[in-house]
């Protein structure tokens, strides 16, 4: 573990950081994204985020699986019973209330977040080796992706859409610019714009149809869909495991629907790109999220290797990589929030595709150099690609994941 130094250290320290953030309510556990109240804490930061929580429970499982387990068993007791959105997972779940000023239910919002939970649920069962946790979480994975079928995809097409920024993860990407239209892009007014627009969701029901017809942010994402294939196809590896190989069938046939429609609608000059609006109009606009399509496995090996030598380019291999826009865009300002930093979650999206398509000797690197920027800053929500400084809030839970980049590298060497 020479590329690693201290490994058993630092993975001690996000036991610590993640015990710290730990919250038990409702009978239910979970951990916080940060419980930190200086300068850069967020009280709502309190709350459970639902790949936040995915993520947690992906580190989770090299240090406590039960715990792990529990991460994603809290998410699965929140999921809408009842309704047009029932199958839902909320992207945020207020566990001890406050939801009802912008969502209308005190306990959780109405929109959801990328769908991980299946990923982690198979990356934890490899650990834990608890059947009763997949027979638990299998039922309702499968209800959160028929739901998504059912509201997210209005023309058939196989690829879901957006109806908010919030449910990207990436709140304020500059791929959102133009959808929110925005004239000029500042934190405040970005802040208003997606308060209005989750009111604005509420009054629709959240029909992304009837959102989209009337002029809505409404998007179908490359990165997204990508992420959802991968999730289905955990699910798949679940139904397998259980025994059900007639399930699992019909969801690898799922999975390939939507890897045919990204071959078929984003690939604009061979590589991926979001779509806009109901007539599907391509945003042109390198960014991180194409690399992370590569978890999905979307992308043919041709165009991956396209993708790959754009990563490898100097405005995205930053000092620290990989940046959310690359450095040489107008949009580029990697002190604000997400305008061109690096991301914990996207770096481990990004590690787990070049895994996928066999470029281990650039996904080495970039665990290695994720692994400096813990070494160097600590445990933050995002950092600066050029400084390295630890930026957003502070003892920030999901930064811990990037062990489990270098962990896994050095199981393999």
């Amino acid at each position: 573990m020479a590329d690693f130094p201290e490994l058993d250290i630092w993975l001690k320290k996000a036991q610590d950081l993640l015990t710290q953030n730990r919250i038990t309510v409702g009978g239910h556990r979970y951990t916080a994204p940060s419980l930190d109240t200086g300068d850069f804490g967020r009280k709502d930061y309190a709350n459970q985020f639902l790949w936040d929580s995915c993520f947690h429970a992906i580190i989770w499982r090299r240090l406590d699986p039960v715990m792990a387990q529990a991460e994603l068993l809290a998410l699965a007791s929140r999921q809408v019973q009842n309704g047009p959105d029932a199958g839902m997972i909320p992207h945020c779940n207020y566990w001890q209330g406050g939801g009802e000023w912008l969502w209308r239910h005190d306990e959780r919002s109405s929109i959801t977040q990328p769908p991980l939970l299946c990923v982690a649920a198979v990356l934890v069962h490899e650990r834990s080796q608890d059947r009763a946790f997949l027979e638990a979480i299998y039922g309702p994975m499968c209800a959160y992706h028929d739901w998504f079928d059912r509201r997210r995809d209005p023309d058939g097409d196989g690829l879901v859409a957006l109806i908010h920024p919030w449910e990207s993860g990436g709140d304020v990407l500059p791929r959102w610019d133009h959808a929110m239209g925005y004239q000029e892009f500042s934190h405040e007014a970005g802040r208003a714009a997606r308060h209005a627009l989750a009111h604005q969701l509420v009054e629709f029901d959240t029909d992304a149809a009837a959102l989209a017809e009337h002029g809505a942010f409404y998007m179908e994402t490359m990165d997204y869909n990508a992420i959802r294939a991968a999730d289905m196809e955990a699910l798949a590896t679940i139904a397998s495991l259980l025994d059900k190989p007639d399930e699992a069938e019909s969801w690898q046939q799922r999975v390939q629907r939507v890897r045919e429609a990204f071959q078929a609608r984003m690939i604009v000059d061979g590589l991926p790109y979001d779509l806009e609006g109901l007539d599907e109009q391509p945003v042109i606009q390198p960014s991180a999220g194409q690399f992370m399509t590569l978890f999905g496995g979307c992308p043919t090996p041709e165009q991956a290797e396209r993708l790959v030598a754009r990563l490898q380019e100097d405005r995205f291999w930053t000092a620290f990589p990989a940046p959310t826009s690359p450095t040489d865009a107008d949009t580029f300002v990697p002190d604000i929030y997400w305008r061109g930093n690096v991301w914990p979650c996207v770096n481990w999206l990004i590690y787990q595709g070049l895994r996928r398509y066999g470029y281990d000797a650039l996904a080495d690197s970039l665990a290695e150099r994720s692994y400096a920027l813990l070494r160097q800053s600590g445990f933050w929500e995002y950092y600066h690609p050029l400084t390295g400084e630890g930026l957003g809030g502070g003892a920030f839970s999901w930064a811990t994941v990037m062990l489990d980049m270098a962990a896994d590298t050095a199981e393999r060497r």
